[in-house]
């Protein structure tokens, strides 16, 4: 389905019991709502799952203008407006947890617990440099270009110019970061954080000592994408602490 996010529309697949708890899948950058398929069918028999591309992601519309965090956090409002729901919980992957961290700390009221994975708060000069890099990239080579970049394999190319202003949205947790907002978030909080993620295990750590009573797992043996390398693994945890 389709969901209006003031002046572009975003991709939204749910799944599950239209009446059970809410739970909301956020890819990260150059990704799309696919990356979250086995997760959300796992959950869809007691939770009722939804799926959503990012803006210039997938089959979202492309917006080729500067955009925030909150705008981006601004989306998952509408989506979740869309579809009725009062409070979800948000489940996000690497920039996936970017904005679901921004849209617990900007609207605290819609959000029942968070589960992060390979994400963090801050980032240094070197990944805010990698962000930009990436930004340029995409402008000028396309997202396609940008995917191979990033060593990204399968799914839908993302709009080159979208992409680069997601990224660059994403680069400012270098001067801005979450970190400090991040200790005022008082729901549940699950980290989840590869022992070979090539971000490190760093960030992970520190979200999990910002945020009060929060659980945090570093999986042995699995890198960036430990949601899908440890899939099953994943599903049965997050069951768990949903």
């Amino acid at each position: 389905m389709r969901v209006e996010a003031g002046g572009h529309s975003l991709e939204v697949v749910s799944e599950g019991p239209r009446g059970g708890p809410a739970v909301v899948f956020i890819h990260g950058l150059a990704a799309s709502l696919s990356v979250w398929s086995e997760q959300a069918r796992a959950l869809s028999d007691s939770f009722f799952t939804i799926r959503y591309d990012l803006r210039s992601h997938g089959a979202s519309d492309a917006t080729r203008v500067e955009c925030s965090r909150h705008d981006l956090a601004v989306d998952l409002i509408h989506v979740l407006d869309g579809l009725s729901i009062e409070k979800a919980a948000l489940v996000g992957h690497s920039g996936g947890g970017v904005v679901a961290m921004q849209t617990a700390v900007d609207f605290p009221d819609r959000v029942s617990a968070l589960c992060l994975v390979g994400t963090a708060s801050e980032c240094n000069d070197a990944t805010a440099a990698w962000y930009r890099e990436t930004a340029v990239r995409a402008r000028a080579e396309g997202g396609e270009a940008a995917m191979r970049a990033m060593r990204m394999s399968s799914g839908p190319a993302p709009d080159g110019a979208g992409l680069a202003c997601v990224a660059l949205a994403m680069s400012s947790l270098n001067q801005d970061p979450l970190s400090g907002p991040m200790s005022s978030v008082g729901v549940p909080t699950l980290v989840v954080v590869g022992d070979n993620d090539f971000l490190g295990a760093g960030g992970s750590v520190i979200l999990s000592r910002l945020v009060a009573g929060s659980e945090l797992e570093i999986v042995k043996g699995a890198g960036h994408g430990v949601y899908q390398e440890k899939s099953l693994w994943f599903c049965q945890r997050l069951r768990e602490f949903l």
